[in-house]
């Protein structure tokens, strides 16, 4: 959802795409130092093994229904009532371009974790959003050339068809990140980042209590997860 009438074409939702968009900003994504994007391809123990570790961050794609909406809008109002603790600090951006959650959950992920980022578009990006609030966050984007750019590229290069641009989606993005032991929720659509309290083991097994959690309220097994993870020889 966005505030304005800006509107880009939606992302989809697979590494390949993601790894292209990363790394056509400034993402490092070889061995051994890079960080790629990856599939979590199921929520038991069993499977959550073969995701390398330490997971960065974690991608969900999920999709919005009543019972949702009314959850998020219940929490979003406790956030302005009590505010939220632990997310000063936090790179948050508000979500003020149609169907461009993918590359706003994307741009969550690498502004707020220590991965290996090139000089370019999204290190002088993120340089100037410190000392800016979420909206004015938004609107350095309106003026990111380069990013709209890759977006628009990585939209029309999926493998499958890419919408009419003024199609709308009910699936949206979310990005999870461990800032200083937390669990942090960033959703371009909230009044501020959720913190989901002190990470209890890992932050993809955190997450995933997190989702299971939004799976049961949405009675609804259309959801998609990307991790980001150290990249490896065998990703070459």
């Amino acid at each position: 959802m966005a505030t304005n009438d800006s509107r880009w074409l939606p992302l989809e939702s697979n590494p390949d795409s993601f790894n292209r968009w990363s790394a056509s900003l400034g993402l490092d994504t070889s061995p051994p130092n890079g960080y790629r994007f990856a599939d979590i391809w199921g929520l038991d123990p069993d499977l959550l093994q073969f995701v390398k570790q330490p997971v960065k961050a974690v991608l969900m794609l999920f999709p919005v229904t009543a019972e949702y909406e009314a959850m998020r809008k219940e929490q979003d109002q406790q956030v302005l009532e009590h505010g939220v603790e632990g997310v000063e600090d936090v790179i948050y951006f508000k979500q003020t371009i149609a169907n461009a959650c993918g590359t706003f959950a994307l741009l969550h992920a690498l502004a707020n974790t220590d991965v290996p980022l090139k000089e370019g578009p999204l290190t002088e990006l993120f340089s100037q959003c410190h000392d800016k609030t979420p909206l004015e966050r938004a609107q350095l984007l309106t003026t990111a050339n380069e990013l709209e750019r890759v977006h628009e590229e990585t939209a029309q290069g999926g493998q499958t068809a890419a919408p009419a641009l003024e199609a709308d989606t009910d699936l949206h993005f979310v990005t999870f990140v461990n800032h200083d032991g937390y669990l942090i929720e960033l959703d371009g659509r909230r009044n501020s980042p959720i913190n989901h309290g002190k990470i209890e083991k890992d932050l993809l097994e955190d997450t995933v209590k997190v989702v299971k959690r939004i799976m049961d309220l949405t009675q609804s097994i259309q959801f998609n997860l990307v991790a980001l993870s150290p990249a490896t020889e065998e990703d070459e």
